[in-house]
């Protein structure tokens, strides 16, 4: 398979949030999007037969409360360290899952998460394949998968 579907990647987000954080994961209806401050960004490259990178955008608040679902620890109580490392996890396992719904063999990167106010994030020379959003109490996350040129051109032309 060569195209993600939005439906794939609702199901592989849904089971990282509600097996592994035991929070629920809505629909991105009536929530509000990470703020420009206090924003983390995690990502992962996936490269071999398909190339691109997968990301996981979502507001501190929201990092912690993840982070102290992942570590059993009260989220104001977690260093900027300790939410870096739960939402690096949390996008490696995504892209270990989205990884598996891809052409192969590829290969994981460890993960990458920038954090801070106002900063941009960006993969030039990619093609956004997918931007799904959904929810946790009201914060909403993102997740991107971007391709290489390369593989969103592999993709168009084995679908059509």
């Amino acid at each position: 398979m060569n195209q993600l579907r939005d439906d794939d990647l609702r199901e592989v987000f849904e089971a990282i949030w509600s097996v592994t954080l035991g929070l629920e994961l809505l629909g991105p209806a009536g929530s509000t999007p990470p703020p420009t401050e206090e924003t983390l960004c995690a990502c992962v490259h996936l490269t071999g037969a398909w190339a691109g990178l997968v990301s996981v955008t979502l507001s501190e608040g929201l990092a912690r409360r993840a982070a102290g679902a992942m570590f059993d620890q009260p989220a104001s109580e977690l260093s900027i360290a300790e939410l870096h490392d739960a939402i690096g996890e949390i996008a490696n396992m995504a892209g270990g899952s989205i990884k598996a719904l891809l052409p192969g063999p590829s290969h994981l990167s460890l993960p990458s998460v920038v954090s801070g106010s106002f900063f941009g994030f960006s993969s030039p020379g990619g093609v956004v394949v997918n931007n799904v959003a959904f929810q946790v109490g009201g914060s909403q996350i993102c997740l991107r998968v971007t391709a290489s040129r390369e593989s969103a051109e592999a993709s168009v032309s084995q679908a059509g």
